[in-house]
């Protein structure tokens, strides 16, 4: 093996590129095409580099900020990576989108992203990240929980208190006259589903309400064929509910167009209250009753959070829990009762 202090022009001819291209791998490796960067540092690799002294690609300096969403499909993320990169932008950062979620099986793919960029902070949105292995992410850049989170953890984290939320939809239907009411949630291995359905069930308690076992629908994605498949299932029965919580707004209207394929009426014989309150919400007849998360805002405090450890190492940030509000529309009945909003920091 050749020395790693060979010269510029050695690995250059290793390499089968010019001196130059080198010379841009080792200083400005944005500028440089993938497939080259590859070939130059597994040159380098064989002068005996190693991983800590290959050069990366990305804007250097770290401002590179790595953004991890469980998928690019769910229209509820769009408002969040907006407010990330409003904030972003404030700080010089730039924004690298990683749709897939971090997991022992998909970290190794996540590690061969951090060879090639210089990664100076992580927003994760991705399910419940097991304890050990988000403390490895943040021992290698400075990590902020976005939505999705893990409190056992020390790493902050910045999302809305799903339990009260869920608890304060579950009360208003129950406020209405409403008490046969069907939860469709999405997967729990998310801690929103879980901590939705633990409001939901939480409140049926408090007031005495049982429903069907079967009435507690999670999902394996927030997907509306999936959702309109369910709730047809749930509504061809004689015993059906009249009242649907649906922890996505996407459910809520896969459950209107299932009303209307048996002839039900919106709010009068099944009421429907979505979360989320993406824009379709609004603009579907009846339009959805809806939690509205201040999506923006979660997203722009995730990465001014970011901005405060990666700035001051030695900050220990606080988790937040942003307001959440129930907004009312057409497809739930109005009753003269306050409704609760909340708010929770930590």
């Amino acid at each position: 093996m050749i020395s790693k202090k060979a010269s510029i022009s050695v690995i250059a001819k290793a390499a089968g590129v010019s001196s130059a291209t080198v010379s841009r791998v080792l200083n400005h490796p944005e500028a440089v095409k993938a497939d080259t960067l590859c070939k130059v540092r597994e040159i380098m690799q064989q002068f005996g580099y190693t991983s800590d002294e290959l050069p990366t690609s990305g804007k250097p300096n770290g401002s590179l900020i790595l953004v991890c969403l469980p998928s690019i499909a769910n229209p509820f993320y769009s408002n969040i990576l907006k407010g990330i990169k409003a904030s972003a932008n404030a700080h010089s950062f730039h924004i690298l989108i990683h749709p897939e979620v971090i997991s022992r099986s998909t970290i190794g793919r996540f590690n061969h992203i951090r060879q090639f960029a210089n990664i100076g902070g992580i927003i994760t949105l991705s399910a419940k990240i097991d304890l050990s292995l988000l403390e490895t992410l943040d021992r290698y850049a400075p990590v902020v929980q976005c939505c999705e989170y893990n409190n056992k953890s020390h790493i902050p984290y910045v999302s809305i208190d799903d339990f009260n939320a869920a608890r304060s939809v579950t009360n208003y239907l129950l406020s209405s006259g409403r008490r046969k009411i069907a939860f469709i949630n999405g997967p729990l291995t998310f801690n929103y589903a879980q901590e939705r359905l633990r409001g939901f069930e939480t409140a049926l308690v408090k007031h005495k309400v049982t429903v069907p076992q079967n009435w507690r629908i999670s999902l394996p994605d927030i997907s509306y064929d999936i959702g309109y498949s369910s709730i047809c299932q749930l509504l061809s029965s004689s015993n059906r509910p009249n009242a649907i919580f649906a922890s996505s707004d996407v459910f809520a209207i896969s459950a209107l167009r299932a009303a209307r394929r048996f002839g039900l009426r919106v709010p009068q014989d099944l009421s429907i209250i979505g979360f989320d309150n993406i824009d379709i919400a609004a603009m579907v007849s009846p339009a959805i009753s809806t939690i509205n998360q201040p999506c923006f805002q979660i997203g722009f405090t995730a990465c001014e959070t970011l901005a405060e450890r990666i700035n001051n190492p030695d900050s220990i940030p606080r988790s937040i829990l942003l307001d959440a509000e129930l907004v009312l529309r057409e497809s739930s009945p109005i009753v003269d009762k306050n409704v609760d909003t909340y708010s929770t920091i930590l």
